[in-house]
């Protein structure tokens, strides 16, 4: 059930991207903000969330000035979408947005102490202001009531659908009763009232599609139709954690269904192949694209025309693939659900598999998915998502290209070093960590296609943000079936996803030799190794405990 964003920084988006965006400026100043404090923290980080991305959060700074002001701007999608501020991990809130101005001020002398530390004016103010009163009230309801609270979820997954839907639709109730007594002392703004009930509403869809995931059971109807709510604002965490949930929930029902129809899911209509063919192969003539245009119209299907179809499929098939995989995939979206999670799901398809694309793919692909969605807010959300993949792209070039692989480190690019050997595996990695010996080393075996490696790596900036920069990152890499494929996005992962540190590009006897010695030898396991070249952890922590596993790797360091 926990649910933790991360943070993608990024010094702004391509103009292209939100030309029909709008925008929230958020503006304020921090008072009495005094040296210390500013050496401290020099910046407000401002961030917001993608409905189809539930691991990042998309994050911008506002530089301090001398007397506390500050202003950024930041794209919004949807009418209204939450938003995060964190000074520093000394301040922290959430607050509504919408397009225009919201104004935040708060008092530096009174970050740990102040019952009301922020206060908001602009869009959404009465409800900003409003909502940490709430949150307050929220807790205490949620104590005095422990088998709604506490306790909730310690018999939740054992319920009967009929049970589980219940005691859900009771937690919910406790948690927006809260608003009232948040604002007993105030008129209640009822913008606060919809932004609680959404998260509330959302909270119970959430958990009754994990019940359903947990006891392997068809969600209900009503469940099925409340995911047309899916594009409406507000845009909250609580969302994304929902829509992430039930994407999971489709997901097996793709598989089930490609597994009972496999003849239905592994073909395509013959005039949308021919459209396919005629708006994407290169290179065809006026009488093959007459052709075409005369197959989507009457969607012929005898075998010369199936023949010509293939004979131009061949000659363009990594880029035919692409697209018709994904129209496979789509038509089952179809056959399983309504308009509004279909259309959140095809935007979804290239969102949760951007690691088996080149960014290149990606772009091809995202065009191709934009122009098949009809929902502004899932089309945007999938632009912003590819355009932050593809942004590191002329170092993602340098370091697939780069072709000087040495059995010692070399560093590629700066802050990633690659090696690779034909030597046994334990007696390479030994020779590295000799390389490194008065150094502590945290040690990171992953797979890419592995969903809990990458899920891990999404941590690994914030915990080196944590860390001395003397502290070795060392990267082994599980192979793949299709280790030259796969090697090209290996590395165009490893900088997307700023993965600093060294990499070392193991073959499958290297890793079965390094067996004993590395135990366990399984993706998303961690080790950490002391300055003298000795384990001080086999099974360290890993990166999502971010606090816990920089304390173990401190003090590995001391030693």
């Amino acid at each position: 059930m926990r649910f933790i964003l991360l943070t993608v920084l990024f010094s702004g988006f391509l103009t292209s991207s939100f030309a029909s965006t709008d925008s929230l400026i958020i503006k304020g100043r921090i008072l009495n903000l005094n040296g210390r404090l500013y050496r401290q923290a020099s910046s407000i980080t401002f961030s917001r969330n993608n409905i189809l991305q539930p691991q990042s959060e998309l994050s911008k700074q506002a530089p301090l000035q001398a007397d506390g002001s500050f202003r950024v701007s930041l794209p919004i999608l949807f009418p209204q979408e939450e938003f995060y501020l964190d000074y520093g991990g000394k301040a922290f809130t959430t607050f509504l947005g919408s397009p225009g101005t919201v104004e935040i001020t708060f008092n530096g002398d009174s970050l740990a102490k102040a019952k009301k530390l922020f206060y908001f004016a602009g869009v959404n103010a009465d409800a900003n202001n409003q909502y940490g009163q709430y949150l307050t009230a929220e807790n205490q309801a949620l104590s005095l009531n422990k088998v709604l609270g506490a306790d909730f979820f310690k018999s939740f997954w054992e319920r009967s659908p009929s049970d589980a839907k219940s005691l859900a639709a009771q937690r919910g109730q406790l948690r927006l009763s809260a608003v009232q007594p948040a604002t007993i002392n105030n008129v209640a703004s009822p913008v606060l009232y919809q932004w609680v009930k959404s998260i509330t509403d959302e909270e119970q869809l959430q958990i009754l599609y994990e019940h359903a995931l947990s006891n392997q059971y068809e969600v209900s109807k009503s469940l099925l139709d409340s995911l047309r709510r899916l594009a409406n604002p507000p845009l909250t965490g609580q969302r994304v954690i929902w829509a992430n949930r039930f994407g999971n929930y489709a997901d097996l029902l793709v598989e089930e269904r490609k597994y009972t129809s496999p003849s239905r899911t592994n073909s395509l209509p013959v005039r949308l192949m021919a459209s396919l063919v005629r708006n994407n192969a290169t290179k065809l003539d006026t009488e093959e694209k007459e052709h075409l245009d005369q197959i989507t119209l009457n969607g012929l299907a005898e075998k010369n025309e199936l023949d010509f179809l293939n004979k131009l499929f061949a000659k363009n098939e990594m880029v035919l693939n692409l697209l018709f995989n994904y129209e496979r995939e789509s038509r089952i979206y179809n056959d399983l659900f309504d308009s509004t999670a279909t259309e959140f799901l095809k935007a979804r398809y290239l969102a949760k598999n951007l690691y088996k694309f080149t960014y290149k793919q990606q772009l091809l692909l995202s065009k191709h998915i934009q122009s098949r969605t009809g929902i502004p807010q899932f089309r945007q959300s999938l632009d912003e998502i590819v355009n932050l993949e593809v942004k590191d792209s002329t170092d993602i070039n340098k370091f697939i290209d780069f072709k000087d692989l040495r059995t010692d480190p070399v560093e590629a690019i700066p802050g990633y070093s690659l090696a690779a050997s034909n030597d046994r595996g334990t007696a390479w990695f030994n020779r590295v960590v000799d390389i490194y010996k008065g150094k502590t080393i945290y040690l990171v075996k992953w797979n890419l296609e592995d969903a809990k490696s990458r899920e891990e790596m999404e941590y690994i900036p914030a915990l080196q943000a944590r860390l001395p920069e003397d502290i070795v990152f060392l990267y082994l890499h599980f192979p793949g079936e299709d280790y030259a494929a796969s090697n090209t996005l290996l590395k165009q992962y490893i900088v997307r996803h700023k993965l600093k540190g060294t990499h070392l590009l193991m073959n499958s006897n290297q890793m079965m030799d390094l067996l004993f010695r590395l135990n366990p030898l399984d993706a998303a396991t961690f080790s950490i190794i002391r300055p003298n070249g000795k384990f001080a952890l086999k099974n360290a922590p890993a990166p999502s405990a971010t606090e816990k596993t920089a304390a173990a790797i401190l003090e590995a360091d001391k030693q």
